[in-house]
Parts: C-alpha cells; sequence; structure tokens
C-alpha cells in the first residue's frame, strides 16, 4: 500500500509543480500577443489550474496516507527540520493556491482586468514554493 501512495505522490507532484511551469511557459509565450487576445488566451488556460488542483489533493491525501502508515511521530521525527520546513512550505502553499483560485474566479468574473494581471506574481510565488517543498522533502528523506 506504501507504494501506491508513494505512486500518487509522485503523480501529485508532476501534476502540481508541472502546472506551475506551464503556465510560466504559456505566459512567456503570450507576451506578443495583443492584449485582448492575450487576456481570452490565459482566462481559457487558467484551466490547466484544475490539474494543479488535482495534485494538490493528491498531495495531501498521498502525504497523509504515507504518514499514517509510517506513523506520524516516527515520521516527524524521521524527518527532522527539514520535514517540518516542508509542512510549513506546504500550509503556505495551500493559502497561496486558494488565493490563486479566487483571483482565477474574479479574472473570470470580470473578464480579465486586475485579477488576470495578478496571476503571474502570485503564480510565481507558488512554483517557488512548489520547488522549495521539493527541496526540503529530498533532503528530509534523502
Amino acid at each position: 500500500m506504501y507504494t501506491v501512495l508513494l505512486v500518487l505522490h509522485f503523480l501529485g507532484l508532476a501534476l502540481g509543480v508541472g502546472t506551475g511551469f506551464a503556465q510560466m511557459t504559456l505566459g512567456i509565450s503570450t507576451r506578443a500577443l495583443a492584449p485582448a487576445e492575450r487576456t481570452q488566451f490565459m482566462l481559457r488556460a487558467a484551466a490547466l489550474g484544475k490539474n494543479g488542483s488535482i495534485g494538490l489533493l493528491l498531495l495531501i491525501g498521498s502525504g497523509l496516507g504515507m504518514m499514517a502508515q509510517r506513523g506520524f511521530s516516527a515520521t516527524l521525527q524521521w524527518g527532522g527540520g527539514a520535514f517540518h520546513a516542508k509542512l510549513a512550505l506546504v500550509a503556505a502553499m495551500v493559502l497561496v493556491f486558494g488565493y490563486l483560485q479566487m483571483l482565477i474566479a474574479r479574472a473570470r468574473r470580470e473578464g480579465g482586468g486586475p485579477a488576470l494581471a495578478t496571476l503571474p506574481k502570485v503564480g510565481q510565488v507558488l512554483l517557488l514554493l512548489g520547488i522549495a517543498v521539493v527541496i526540503c522533502a529530498t533532503i528530509a528523506f534523502q
């Protein structure tokens, strides 16, 4: 069962962090588009956020499952400070992800506007948090 949870964890990681890289690449590639065209394209591309949502759900669910199998206190002890840092970064990531989802909903409602302009910055923060989580997890469980 642990192996299944680990596979789900890696799939969640691929979906979650991959979404951040995909959004960054799309944002860079659309800079030359006219503002109206770019707005319409990015509103459609926001559908990639569903992958991020699924990835985050898989990461949290499988992570809790792996901790339960190994024992919560044993996992916290084994992972040490890097694991505690990872958990704190995941908590921050969940908050930023929630804010991002709120901005996407507002941008759709308003047909773009200031919320859409804020998305790339929040997306970059989310991507950096995701990379930091991976680094902490790697240090904790090497």
